[in-house]
């Protein structure tokens, strides 16, 4: 892999080509991502700097199949875990609606797999909760602001 130009070209051909061939080669280059969790850290690498929408979904996608495939520690489920929680609440409202949902999909099972494991997993609830009330919070300063024409107090 020459960068993460050329993994975001492959992603790109792997879930739009019409060539089958060329599907294919693209499949068998970056299947390591879902298979070797020595991929596990370069996951997170292209959740957090890749520009398309289809390799954040190959990361996603990629992750889900590591933590429902592997037998992963749980410091490094927790890790996952809470690392999806803050994307989703900082990159989540920019990103298309099929990343969000694979990203979604892919903390839910993190969280399932856990759930008798550690506690810790069980805040999901609490932790939805204050998602949710700050992002109210930050809907209603918006409004707020609108409302006053943009002047601070």
């Amino acid at each position: 892999m020459e960068g993460l130009a050329q993994l975001e070209i492959l992603c790109e051909r792997l879930y739009n080509s019409q060539d089958s061939v060329e599907r294919a080669h693209a499949e068998r280059t970056l299947n390591c991502f879902s298979v070797n969790t020595d991929y596990i850290s370069q996951c997170q690498y292209i959740l957090d700097n890749a520009l398309t929408p289809y390799a954040l979904m190959l990361a996603s996608s990629s992750l889900l199949k590591q933590v429902t495939e592997q037998s992963l520690p749980l410091q490094l489920r927790l890790d996952i875990r809470n690392y999806l929680i803050n994307y989703l609440a900082t990159r989540g409202p920019d990103l298309e609606p099929f990343v969000v949902g694979s990203l979604i999909q892919l903390f839910c099972r993190v969280t399932k797999f856990g759930w008798l494991d550690d506690d810790r997993f069980k805040d999901v609830i609490k932790e939805a909760m204050n998602f949710l009330s700050q992002r109210q919070q930050m809907a209603f300063k918006i409004i707020f602001l609108k409302g006053s024409g943009g002047q601070s107090l």
